[in-house]
């Protein structure tokens, strides 16, 4: 069934009687993702709505819904960035060396002993925070990618102590993040982290099997975050799957509830790596595994006090029309990249992501070649994104992920995006209606059914 009218001003039906075990038009789902605001609807309720947005009716109870729809939402709108200017997130890549080697890896081709030169970090500081720009959120430092980030610690302190100085008396307001493999991490490292309000993600595959297979160093990463929690150090864990761990999320949530009772929080994510899916189907197979498991877990993670998260998933307050919002990323060579996980000069893709450098202590961009990245694909530019539902919450997709597989997989991966977020958006409004109604949603509509009344 086609809405055109409705799909103009951003409404969509959502055909759902799959979930009943029914043909999908059976039930929809009115979804505007712009206002947050969705609904179940009966096909003829949803006729009607077209109706009455094409000016063929004047019923009161269609208005009513209508006004419903169009009404302001909680969750902000991201818009492409007009200029480098609009951008608040800076990724700061110290180097390229990694003591790990693992199989899923984006940045191994680039590995060096380069570490970027602290008049670049400074080039970028500056920038931020003594250029006298209005500060419109707040920045995001973070750093990553490229190689360990930890392993350049003394980089790190350096750069926070000057974020520290340069910011005294400015008021800028920041939040710095560093993510690591956890394997070179030391009581001075958190303490220093400790006292500057470092945010920590720790990359650990939790169970001891893939952590050795995947990554490397179970015990060793496995005792720094013993000696975090020890010390009262908050921290997150980030597990990546692959098609051979993807079945085992229950298992990890019910290792971190017996292994690691302190932690609770942890992000499940989806793994970008081209080599381990040879073709369209090995990769479909993965994505539904992974929906399907990770509810599974998320559940098992609820009654242990956990909360468990997943970005891929659980977009329905992400409302932006591009995947990336964009941001600065400070390479060790000292360049500017778009994305983290393109870096280095060794890579194919890496004069493609560059928009800036640094020379001699200041920040350059290069303005033609950002618009050209940032327009490169977003929700406008993709002929795929056209009418689909999903498109605000996806925002068109991860470049690197268009750059890495051909359209086979992307079809592939738009079909995963649209149910992620229809499971998603079953999974809460089942839970308001438990909530405000006491029953069981599933359980109601099926009887509805069988009714006939649906």
């Amino acid at each position: 069934m086609f809405f055109p009218k409705l799909y103009y001003l951003n409404i969509y039906p959502i055909g759902v009687g799959d979930y009943w075990g029914v043909e999908e038009s059976r039930v929809f789902l009115v979804y505007s993702p712009m206002n947050g605001h969705f609904s179940l609807a009966s096909p003829q309720m949803v006729k009607e709505m077209e109706v009455y947005v094409n000016g063929a009716s004047d019923d009161k109870t269609q208005e009513k819904m209508f006004n419903l729809f169009l009404s302001k939402g909680s969750f902000p709108i991201h818009h492409l960035p007009k200029t480098p200017h609009d951008l608040y997130q800076i990724d700061i890549l110290t180097n390229y060396t990694c003591n790990f080697n693992c199989i899923y890896c984006y940045s191994s081709v680039g590995r060096s002993n380069q570490q970027v030169d602290f008049r670049c970090i400074k080039a970028v500081v500056d920038y931020l925070f003594c250029s006298g720009k209005k500060q419109e959120n707040p920045y995001i430092i973070n750093f990553s990618g490229g190689g360990e980030p930890l392993l350049s610690f003394s980089l790190i302190k350096q750069t926070i102590e000057y974020i520290k100085q340069v910011n005294r008396g400015r008021g800028y307001y920041y939040n710095i993040g560093v993510v690591t493999n956890g394997s070179v991490i030391t009581p001075e490292i958190i303490d220093f982290f400790q006292e500057n309000n470092v945010n920590m993600a720790v990359s650990f595959e939790i169970l001891k099997r893939f952590q050795d297979k995947e990554r490397g160093s179970y015990y060793r990463v496995v005792s720094n975050l013993d000696m975090m929690l020890l010390r009262n150090f908050s921290f997150g864990i980030r597990t990546t799957f692959t098609p051979e761990s993807v079945l085992y999320m229950c298992e990890m949530i019910e290792e971190m509830a017996h292994r690691f009772p302190k932690i609770k929080k942890v992000v499940f994510d989806v793994v970008l790596a081209p080599n381990l899916f040879p073709n369209p189907e090995t990769l479909k197979d993965y994505y539904d595994s992974f929906l399907e498991e990770y509810y599974k877990a998320k559940t098992l993670a609820t009654q242990y006090g956990i909360v468990l998260e997943s970005v891929a998933l659980e977009t329905m307050s992400m409302i932006r029309d591009r995947t990336c919002e964009g941001k600065i990323v400070l390479t060790p060579v000292g360049s500017i990249s778009s994305c983290a996980r393109v870096s280095s000069p060794k890579e194919d893709r890496y004069n493609d992501y560059l928009f800036g450098t640094t020379n001699d202590g200041t920040l350059i961009f290069d303005e033609n070649r950002f618009s050209n990245i940032i327009n490169h694909n977003n929700i406008y530019s993709q002929p795929m994104c056209h009418n689909c539902f999903a498109k605000w919450n996806c925002g068109g997709g991860c470049r690197l992920f268009h750059d890495s597989f051909d359209e086979r997989f992307e079809k592939v991966r738009c079909e995963f995006m649209r149910k992620a977020l229809k499971r998603e958006l079953l999974e809460v409004i089942s839970k308001s209606f438990y909530q405000a109604k006491g029953k069981d949603l599933k359980e109601y509509i099926t009887n509805k059914i069988k009714q006939n009344v649906l």
